[in-house]
Order: C-alpha cells, then structure tokens, then sequence
C-alpha cells in the first residue's frame, strides 16, 4: 500500500468492472501515470516494482507504453529478463523505446543474441540506440563477427555512434585480438574518442599483458587533455578514476614507483574522486615498492568502505613487506568490525594471511587461523592453504609436521605444494637423513607428475646444501634422461591407492 499512496492518486472505493478496475478521471489519470513512472524508476527492489505494477493494472494503466516500459527495464535490471519479454509481448503498442529496452535487456542477458536479433529484423524505425544494442549483444555473446558486420551497417546508415564503437573495441579487447581493437581506435581519429574510448583500450592492454603501452596511451591522453584545456574545447578527455587505476597498476605491474608517485600526486592536485579501486591499486603500488606505510596512509583515509579487495591487498601487502603480526592484526580487525562493517573473508584472503605467517616465522598463528578456516569463517582449506602451511612448518624447520599435514590433506599433493619439502633449512646435523628422504620422496613424486616443473630439480640443491656432489650429478642426470625419454605428467591408474608419505620416507 506504500507503493500506493506514493501515486497521490484518489480512487473511487468500489471497482467499476468485474476485473478490479477503477474509473478515474484524465486529469487524475496522467498525474497518476505520471507518478507511477517516477516511482517505478525509484524503486529499489523486485517487490516494490511488482506492487506497482499490480497497482498500474489496477488503475487501468497498464497498457500505457510509457509505463510498460518504465517496469520493463526495471524487471530487465533485476534480472527477470522471462518477466520483461512477458511483459513486452504483452504491450499492446510498442515504440521504438520499447524496442530498444528489450534489446539491450536480451544483450545484457548473453546468449539472447538470436531473438535479439529476430526483433532487431522486425523494427521499421531504427535510432542509434538500437544499433549499439545490437552491436553490444553480439559482442557480450563472444560474436564479433557478427557484431562486426551490424557495425559497419551502422556506419553505411549514418546511425552510429561512439557507444557502438566502444562496444566493438571492447568485445576485441576482451577476445585478446588487441591489434583489431587497436586499428578501430585508429579509425576513431582525434574528435570521436571519449574517455571511455581510451579506457578500453588501455585496459585491454593491461590485461593483454603489455603496461608499458598502457602507460605510453596514458601521456598520449593527458597531452591531447592539456591541449582541449588551451583551446577552451569540451573536456570529454579528462582522466577518470578509472583512467588512474588503469595506469597505476600499470607502473606497478613495470615497477616504476617514481612514475606511480607522479600519478598520485596528479591525482591529489586535480582532485580525481577516489575510490575503492582506485585505492586498492594505490597500495598495491606502494605496498611492493616496499612503502608499506604510504599504502597504509591510504587505506586510513579511505573516502569509502573497505571491501575484501582493499582488506585482502592490505594483507598480502604487508605480509610480502615482513610485516607479518600486522598482516594478522589487520585480518583481525576485517572479522571483528561489528555487524555493519563487518568483512567475511574468502580463500584469497588466508592465502595472503598464512603466507604472511610463513614469511615471518609465526607458526602459532598460522596453525590457528589454518584450524579456524572451515569451522570459523566458513572457508574450506585448498592445495594452496595446504602449500602456505606446509612452507611455514619446513621454514621453521618442523618436516616431521609437515609430512603429516601433506599426509592427511584430501586428494594428491601437487608439485608446487611438494616443492616446499624439498627446503632443508639449517636444522640439526641428526635430522639431516630424515630431511632428505623426504626430500627424496617429494622429488620422485614431482618428476612423476610434471618433469618441466622446475621443482623437479630441487633435490639436487638438498644434496648440493650437504656437499653431496655425487648424489646432485646423479640426480640431474635422471631427471635429464627422464625428460629426454618423455616421461613425466603421468596419470595415476585407476584403482591404485595413493602414495603414502610416512612409509615413503621410512624406506
């Protein structure tokens, strides 16, 4: 009823019809027609848009096209898109709005792209907002070639616009055909390209792969900026936050600090909106250039909440930085926020925590917060949880403990998890033997599994360590015949019982 009385429409108590109906007049009819949109472009949720939808058909306004595809969209954004085509069947007129809303509910979707396209053979009148539709659906259904050709008709019709553009170079990027993404933005020329434009392409750099391009695009921007800022153009090249984030990782990913220091200085004098991405790329540059404390300045002045990323990159950051009781401390402070600023933890996040552990030597708190996963917070232990604990009890010169961990973990162990056994640390001259039959038992099985895996080679540095000469050209040349006769990456025989690590090392 909330949704109701939202209209400020004033019915007659009693229906006029046996279906509910009510009779109102035209002038309270286009003020509740009128109401009804804004609430339907206001509501929240699926239930609000659903009451007001019962309550258009009630006042007899469901037909109306405006409505209609007022709740169409908003029924699309939800997600119910059956409860959108239902509905858009249902209209008895449609315009080229409606249309358009549809197709780009079927492209948002994936896989709608054949009745997408049906409907897209059936309008008469096609705005560029239709083609972009299209163009979008094809390339969110991975089919540029498709997508490619729509595009061009565009282009021959006079009817695109940027939109499409973005959305073709976007679908290149995303397919990691960079030089096809790269000649569309060539093609743009200076005028036509926005922000969003550039964006894309650095972006599709950056996950291809090559920052130092990234970077490149990045001066070329802010060049052609600074020239619109002197000629009083419309500044539709002005850097964004995400532009920022864009570079900024970047600098992170060529490891140029002084650079990323630049940008953040940029970002501060222009007074750039901040926010948790942003942020995030801010500290992971500065947490692996070794400015732990610059990273955590950043983290305190936050503009916004924390999510799991930000908690997750503070983690990680400050266990690489040797700052392993405060990588713990912080894991603290993410759990126990209190119900509203609350953050669940995930798989990531104990990855970064117990490495934290391992490289600062804290046993203790690895052993708990590796016993608290499941039954704590929820997350199951995987291989690489196993492989954190593991590298953090053969650090601490504990093999034995190690052995039974690897021993009780479900499934097989794999390479790089038994890579950590092979460390034989300084521990005492009568452990030695101990140490290198598990060494010897981790070896074999890694060479059984992958010969490429350079762990497979490790074993003769344990030998190496002890000046076992013989034994590490002994070792080399196995694995080098091994490798010569194509062995290696063998599948286990179906039936055969797992490898048992205690009475492997006893042998």
């Amino acid at each position: 009823m909330a949704a109701y009385y939202a209209t400020g429409a004033r019915v007659q108590r009693k229906p006029v019809d046996s279906c509910g109906c009510y009779f109102l007049s035209p002038p309270m009819l286009t003020h509740s027609r009128a109401a009804l949109v804004r609430a339907v472009a206001a509501c929240a949720g699926c239930r609000e848009a659903q009451a007001l939808h019962s309550l258009a058909w009630k006042l007899g306004l469901a037909s109306d096209v405006v409505l209609a595809t007022a709740l169409l969209i908003r029924y699309a954004k939800r997600g119910l898109l059956a409860t959108a085509q239902r509905l858009f069947d249902e209209m008895p007129r449609r315009d080229v709005v409606a249309c358009n809303a549809i197709l780009a509910a079927l492209g948002s979707a994936g896989g709608r792209a054949a009745g997408a396209r049906a409907l897209f053979e059936r309008m008469a009148d096609r705005t560029p907002a239709t083609w972009n539709a299209m163009v979008t659906c094809y390339c969110r259904a991975d089919d540029l070639g498709s997508a490619r050709l729509v595009f061009e008709a565009s282009l021959r019709a006079g009817s695109s616009s940027v939109v499409s553009w973005n959305a073709m170079i976007n679908g290149y990027c995303k397919a990691g055909r960079m030089d096809a993404a790269r000649d569309l933005f060539d093609l743009m020329g200076r005028t036509l390209p926005d922000v969003v434009t550039w964006n894309t392409i650095m972006a599709g750099y950056l996950h291809r792969g090559e920052p130092a391009t990234v970077i490149a695009m990045f001066h070329r921007l802010v060049h052609i900026h600074q020239q619109q800022q002197q000629h009083e153009e419309e500044h539709k090249l002005r850097p964004t936050t995400v532009t920022m984030a864009t570079v900024v990782t970047a600098c992170t990913q060529v490891g140029d600090s002084a650079l990323g220091r630049q940008i953040h200085l940029q970002i501060r004098q222009q007074g750039t909106r901040v926010d948790a991405v942003l942020s995030n790329a801010l500290m992971d540059m500065y947490f692996k250039c070794g400015s732990a404390d610059c990273a955590l300045d950043i983290f305190r002045t936050m503009p916004c909440r924390p999510n799991l990323f930000c908690w997750n990159t503070v983690i990680a950051g400050l266990g690489m930085n040797g700052r392993g009781e405060d990588a713990v401390t912080a894991f603290r402070d993410m759990v126990e926020g209190g119900r509203k600023h609350e953050v669940k933890p995930d798989a990531v996040t104990f990855v970064a925590l117990l490495s934290a552990c391992s490289h600062s030597g804290l046993v203790a708190a690895g052993r708990k917060l590796f016993a608290d996963m499941l039954p704590v917070h929820g997350v199951p232990p995987q291989t690489e949880h196993y492989g954190c604990v593991v590298d953090l009890l053969c650090r601490a010169g504990r093999v034995d403990e190690a052995a039974r961990l690897v021993r009780a973990m479900p499934g097989r162990p794999n390479a790089k998890l038994l890579g950590s056994l092979l460390l034989l640390d300084a521990r005492a001259p009568e452990r030695q033997e101990d140490g290198v039959r598990l060494s010897e038992w981790a070896a074999r099985r890694i060479s059984e599994m992958d010969l490429g895996d350079g762990a497979a080679y490790g074993l003769s540095n344990v030998y190496a360590s002890l000046q076992r000469w013989e034994r590490v050209e002994e070792h080399r040349k196995g694995v080098r015949a091994a490798a010569g006769h194509g062995k290696g990456t063998r599948r286990k025989q179906p039936g055969r019982a797992r490898y048992d690590l205690a009475s492997s090392c006893a042998n």
